[in-house]
């Protein structure tokens, strides 16, 4: 699991995959259909035309994980929709995740 603040979403209606885009610079290749449907759920960010409005996705954080065989994005949850308990938990987590590599 990571925690990354997005930069932008990259997609076509007609391609299928996406990347989404990091501050920091990560690209995650992702389904685009299901992902613009999930950013557009937690933050409302639906662009005209079955796009994604990336004015307004801009600066948002999410957590993240990568799918199963780690070669697309498997889902994520935006910060600010989790309580403080849920961000502590998870923030723990990474830690975890990264003493351990």
């Amino acid at each position: 699991m990571k925690r990354g603040t997005i930069e932008r979403f990259e997609g076509s209606w007609s391609s299928g995959l996406a990347t989404l885009v990091f501050q920091d610079g990560e690209r995650v290749p992702c389904d685009n259909g299901p992902t613009a449907r999930a950013l557009i759920a937690a933050f409302g960010c639906a662009g005209g035309g079955h796009t994604i409005d990336n004015r307004r996705l801009r600066g948002k954080e999410v957590y993240w994980e990568w799918d199963d065989m780690g070669l697309v994005l498997g889902g994520l949850v935006a910060v600010d929709q989790l309580t403080a308990d849920e961000v502590s938990k998870l923030d723990e987590v990474i830690r975890k995740e990264q003493t351990t590599r």
